[in-house]
């Protein structure tokens, strides 16, 4: 009977609402690409991905807080080998070199990795949490694929779009700001502590932890 279900997970679903659901988020995320902020994508896209997590699993019946989303989000990321530090740092870079147009280039990226991210936690809580990895990495795979052709770049710019954008961005510029107060009372050696778990997770590169480790060394 899973893996019946599972194979069903591959097919297009007939959920309109929760489909819907999952696409204004991930233009939401698109959005925040063209924001003339750089870095506004690094700090916002966490609680659009959080949140849409929340919604989807409210939408299947499952209470969920929101550092168990944040764990699922994390862990899908860790899984499909999206490093949620490095897709949003290169993000960045093309914003910078490109005002105007490195957001442009990098939205469809950004949309159709939310798609992916969203569709995966719907499998997760329709197979009540036995998604295997591989399946994971193929469902994910398939809906990337698929979502670049759908990408309608005009769809960022619809109000309610534009609205989740922006108030996810504040929201993100309030944990940075929370976490930056937090990290100042940490030590060097507690901080590279953490820096050394996200390696371990999967979740940053080997570039990116080498380069934030001589960040963190040149302050001692």
């Amino acid at each position: 009977m899973l893996q019946d279900l599972v194979n069903q997970l591959f097919k297009i679903s007939d959920d309109a609402s929760l489909n819907s659901l999952i696409e204004k988020y991930s233009y939401a995320a698109a959005a925040l690409t063209i924001i003339p902020i750089p870095g506004s994508e690094i700090i916002a896209v966490i609680p659009l991905h959080v949140g849409m997590v929340i919604s989807i699993a409210r939408a299947k019946g499952v209470d969920v807080t929101r550092e168990s989303a944040l764990n699922l989000v994390l862990q899908i990321s860790a899984t499909v080998g999206l490093s949620l530090v490095g897709s949003r740092i290169a993000t960045t870079a093309a914003k910078i070199i490109l005002p105007g147009f490195g957001g442009l280039i990098s939205a469809p990226f950004m949309f159709a990795s939310t798609i992916a991210l969203g569709n995966v936690a719907k499998a997760y809580f329709e197979t009540e949490g036995n998604l295997d990895q591989d399946t994971m990495k193929d469902l994910y795979k398939n809906m990337v694929k698929k979502a670049k052709k759908d990408f309608n770049p005009d769809r960022m710019k619809d109000e309610e779009i534009q609205d989740m954008a922006t108030a996810a961005s504040q929201e993100g510029e309030q944990e940075n700001m929370s976490s930056s107060g937090a990290s100042k009372n940490e030590t060097p050696v507690e901080r590279l502590a953490k820096l050394k778990e996200l390696l371990d997770r999967g979740l940053i590169s080997q570039a990116e932890f080498d380069e934030t480790k001589r960040k963190i060394l040149s302050e001692i």
